[in-house]
């Protein structure tokens, strides 16, 4: 990590109307031999045991999938087709951010349909420069994934969230 960063990893979730069991999940997990953290969170449609299901399934294959290095078309590709789609909606079952921190300081964010990531750097909203993926399978042509690449300065804070943050009580 050569001392330039320390990096946290925290979550908060707030199950609905007090069940037991959440419809999103995080995942956090150090790749020691690489210098490598990485965090992902999934959200299934809707909430219970069904929606925490397809979060986990997405939420650990994202987070496998980045650390054996596989694309962004790639790794959205084999989540998307793992997933079940909706029949009503027409969209796949689950969201997706993922963010991989190299400790030399490359951060690499992908998105599929959860809000766009919140970078603060000295407080403020810093832009690192979003590219917009275009699916191109025949099966998830046209769906868009977000993703950046940057280096973090010092007290630099990620923020991201569920779709349920918008969705919350529709």
């Amino acid at each position: 990590m050569s001392g330039k960063f320390y990096i946290e990893v925290a979550c908060e979730q707030n199950n609905y109307g007090g069940e037991r069991i959440c419809g999103d999940v995080f995942v956090s997990r150090k790749v020691s031999e690489e210098n490598r953290t990485i965090a992902v969170l999934s959200d299934g449609m809707g909430h219970g045991v069904k929606a925490n299901v397809l979060a986990t399934l997405t939420a650990t294959m994202a987070a496998n999938l980045t650390r054996e290095h596989r694309s962004a078309e790639r790794i959205a590709e084999m989540i998307m087709n793992t997933l079940p789609v909706c029949s009503q909606r027409r969209m796949s079952y689950a969201t997706f951010t993922i963010v991989d921190i190299e400790h030399d300081g490359l951060t690499t964010i992908l998105e599929f349909d959860n809000p766009q990531s919140i970078i603060l750097r000295n407080n403020k909203p810093y832009n690192p420069g979003w590219n917009c993926l275009m699916l191109k399978s025949e099966t998830n042509y046209g769906k868009e994934i977000l993703s950046c690449r940057f280096r973090p300065e010092k007290e630099d804070r990620i923020i991201f969230c569920s779709d349920g943050v918008a969705q919350s009580g529709l």
